[in-house]
């Protein structure tokens, strides 16, 4: 709809609903990132409706756009998603996805791997039947359509259809083309016509594939693997028709057998392909679909989605535990090996965390739910999975550049062979083999196929490792990079540190403790921690603010309390007095962090804090040496407490008293020397690890999705980091091996399809056809192999 507003500005209006909006600066943040994309004429940005309102140029404007700019600068966009079975080949993945985007879709990504299309839609604007639709006009064939939630089977029911679809018309192909066999031979048992007969139903029947498949490319401007095998079984076909009736020599098994050889092929592909999204559908089917809920004085089985939070949930040995939440009686042992890729069950007792999908080995519990359903720890992380999945790593965007221009160049070569071979005064069947030949061979398929099943595979493994791999372009960034930087607490350290002196009052103490009960920084749940253990009242403060890098700020019982470094005190406007000055560089010297109390503008004491260094931190610490990569330290403690750290570790490189901003910069003066790989504990890290090449997310709680970094590993063990890299080796090894595969054998069989070698060495149009059908499942089998990684 066309509208105007105001003085002359027309245009098409459209409305997207704004997340995040909570005063009337948001929504004017919100107006002026709008108002600054290509193609916004006029926006406006509604707090009470959280709306925003805009005339746009539809020709001008990137619908995708209105998304970056919104999430720019700090809030997002509300959009409902859905996954998109549809048949169409590797090659033809960038002209899917073109298709699919327009009006009101935001991003879209075709998958050549799994021929399933996710799409990110406005609801005010679209539904997922007009995505459908676009893509049905464009020719291709809508199997399926799953939409919201997290959808695992919809790639393998996509492999089921298509398998069974090459089946029904594989068979009578092979049946046909055994009784066409003995020709190849010299050896005629049926007669031209009937010869003609059969092959016609291979060509129109059982190659009815490759025929609407090239029409479907034509109508889109493009060529395929599709517009080969037609053009080059199509071409023989029809040639041999005319011989026949002419008197001439005919090829009717050429075009058969081709035929037959390319759906066997397909047919083995799509087979294989149920394969490799097993990973990411075992985690999804992890989470049971009842649960046993108290209601009322008894317990009733009910649907695991259909949990509350508050609602206690019981959960016996042997089962799997149907929602997140928190222990609220009873004690037993946890395999979260699906999460962590560690097998050692873990005990848990009331108070403590537990995940949807992990089991209990051993004992009974009674869990209170937080989260069910879609909402879940593991259907957040199959989720992101699934999308990181969808992702090209940057060297699939050359390939996509070559796949391009690759068809329309073997359709040259092809030309160039049968205008060549007559010229030379070859019979027109001999040069129009040669020609078949070139087309048959040629696969485009193995190099739309080579990164994204490796991906697929490679990043499912790693989520049964225990690694979440939000971005799969962090695979191939990691390799290049030079530097591996760590945070120190939680991350280094067990992230756990200890009160190892206390000097001041109680009073104070308590006054402190208070205003840290909200943190969530380690330190102050160990001053919380000695609180408790000396029995100290805790109160609830009237105003409490974090700033990050220096400590807390709260209003406690009427008095301005202050806990943190000497930058934090000077804040304050306080002055630190010389004995304790002296005392706390003593032992900051030592490796201890030192934090002040501050209560009404004076000092009334500090803690001394240690945090023991993780078990595995030396050997991760060694193995990232021996893998080429320079480790260094980055933190907020003090110079003396990371010095020691680093002299334990054996690191040259250090930098300490860095506030998060500052450690962001400390990143990109870094980067300027080669790359880096940031690993924080996320809680003052967010700005490093946004600013390093890789981010590396060492994380505790279990909203994933908000986590910083391109990677995140659960908090345990360091040496996650270490398998990430060697797991990034790995898959990115195994695409380049699958590129320089896919290359190779195009580089070498084309000449010899089109018969240089000739009469030496040569290529019959059938075996061309069994050889390229070869290529898809070497790259298909190869790939299948980081299951094992």
């Amino acid at each position: 709809m066309e509208i105007s507003i105001g003085l002359k500005v027309r245009g098409r209006e459209t409305v997207l609903k704004i997340l995040g909006m909570h005063c009337a600066t948001c929504s004017l943040t919100v107006q002026r990132a709008l108002l600054s994309t290509h193609g916004v004429k006029w926006a406006e940005a509604s707090l009470a409706s959280n709306e925003a309102k805009l005339i746009v140029d539809p020709e001008v404007l990137d619908y995708a756009e209105l998304l970056k700019a919104v999430r720019r600068v700090g809030y997002d966009v509300y959009r409902e998603s859905a996954y998109i079975a549809a048949e169409f080949r590797p090659e033809e993945a960038d002209v899917v996805e073109r298709r699919a985007m327009g009006w009101g879709v935001f991003y879209a990504k075709a998958n050549p791997a799994t021929g399933v299309v996710y799409v990110e839609y406005n609801p005010l604007e679209i539904n997922v039947e007009d995505v459908v639709r676009r893509l049905e006009e464009a020719g291709y064939k809508v199997k399926d359509v799953r939409k919201g939630g997290v959808e695992v089977d919809i790639d393998r029911r996509a492999a089921e259809l298509e398998a069974r679809d090459i089946r029904r018309r594989l068979i009578p192909a092979v049946a046909i083309s055994i009784l066409l066999v003995p020709v190849m031979f010299g050896i005629e048992l049926i007669p031209q016509l009937v010869q003609a007969a059969l092959a016609a139903v291979v060509q129109f029947y059982s190659g009815w594939r490759f025929i609407s498949g090239a029409f479907r490319a034509f109508r889109n401007k493009t060529a395929n693997m599709d517009t080969l095998v037609t053009l080059g079984t199509l071409g023989a076909f029809l040639y041999s028709t005319y011989a026949a009736f002419t008197g001439g020599y005919t090829f009717f098994e050429t075009s058969a057998l081709v035929i037959t050889f390319v759906l066997a092929g397909r047919y083995a592909e799509s087979l294989m392909k149920l394969r490799t999204g097993d990973a990411v559908r075992k985690l999804a089917q992890l989470q049971p679909p009842k649960a046993r809920v108290r209601r009322g004085e008894g317990w009733a089985e009910v649907d695991a989605s259909n949990i509350r939070p508050g609602e206690v949930v019981e959960v016996r040995e042997g089962e799997k535990v149907p929602v997140d939440g928190y222990v609220d009686d009873g004690v037993g042992a946890v395999d979260e090996s699906a999460f962590t890729g560690e097998p050692m069950p873990v005990e848990k007792r009331p108070g403590d965390l537990v995940l949807a999908g992990t089991t209990l080995v051993g004992g009974r519990l009674l869990v209170r739910a937080t989260r069910s359903g879609n909402a879940t720890y593991l259907a957040e992380v199959v989720r992101l999975v699934r999308q990181a999945q969808n992702a090209k790593l940057p060297i699939q965007r050359l390939v996509d550049r070559v796949s391009g221009a690759f068809t329309w160049a073997v359709i040259t070569v092809a030309s160039a062979t049968l205008a060549g071979w007559l010229l030379l005064g070859a019979p027109v069947w001999q040069a129009l083999l040669f020609a078949v030949a070139v087309l048959v061979v040629a696969c485009p398929c193995a190099l739309g196929l080579a990164t994204p099943l490796a991906v697929v595979v490679g990043i499912g493994r790693a989520a049964e490792k225990g690694l979440l791999i939000k971005n799969a372009e962090a695979l191939e960034k990691a390799l290049k990079a030079k530097y591996v930087v760590f945070d120190k607490t939680g991350t280094l350290t067990a992230g756990a540190p200890k009160v190892i002196k206390y000097v001041g009052d109680e009073l104070a103490l308590s006054l402190a403790a208070s205003a840290e009960a909200k943190s969530a920084h380690p330190i102050g749940a160990a001053v919380v921690k000695l609180a408790a253990e000396k029995g100290l009242p805790l109160a609830e403060p009237e105003m409490y603010e974090t700033f990050p890098g220096q400590g807390v700020y709260a209003r406690v019982n009427g008095a301005v309390v202050g806990v943190g470094n000497e930058k934090l005190v000077e804040g304050m406007g306080a002055a630190i007095p010389e004995e304790l000055r002296r005392e706390a560089e003593r032992h900051k010297a030592e490796g201890y962090t030192v934090a002040f109390v501050v209560v009404d503008g004076a000092v009334r004491g500090y803690v001394v804090v240690g945090d023991e260094m993780r078990q595995e931190a030396r050997e991760v610490v060694e193995r990232l040496r021996k893998m080429g990569y320079e480790p260094v330290i980055l933190s907020g403690d003090s110079e003396a407490a990371v010095a020691r750290v680093a002299e334990r570790l054996g690191i040259r490189r250090f930098y300490g008293g860095k506030t998060p901003d500052e450690k962001a910069e400390v990143v990109k003066e870094l980067r300027k020397e080669g790359g880096v790989i940031f690993i924080g504990d996320g809680i003052n890290d967010a700005p490093a690890l946004a600013s390093a090449d890789v981010g590396i997310a060492v994380a505790s709680g279990t909203e994933v999705a908000k986590e910083a970094g391109d990677v995140v590993v659960r908090k345990g063990d360091l040496t996650k980091v270490a398998e990430f890299l060697d797991l990034a080796k790995k898959i990115m090894g195994n695409a380049r091996f699958n590129l320089f595969w896919a290359f190779a054998y195009n580089a070498a069989l084309i000449p010899i399809a089109a018969g240089l070698f000739y009469p030496t060495l040569y290529l019959r149009p059938e075996l061309a056809g069994l050889a390229m059908a070869l290529s898809s499942i070497s790259v298909t089998i190869n790939s299948l192999r980081l299951k094992r990684a």
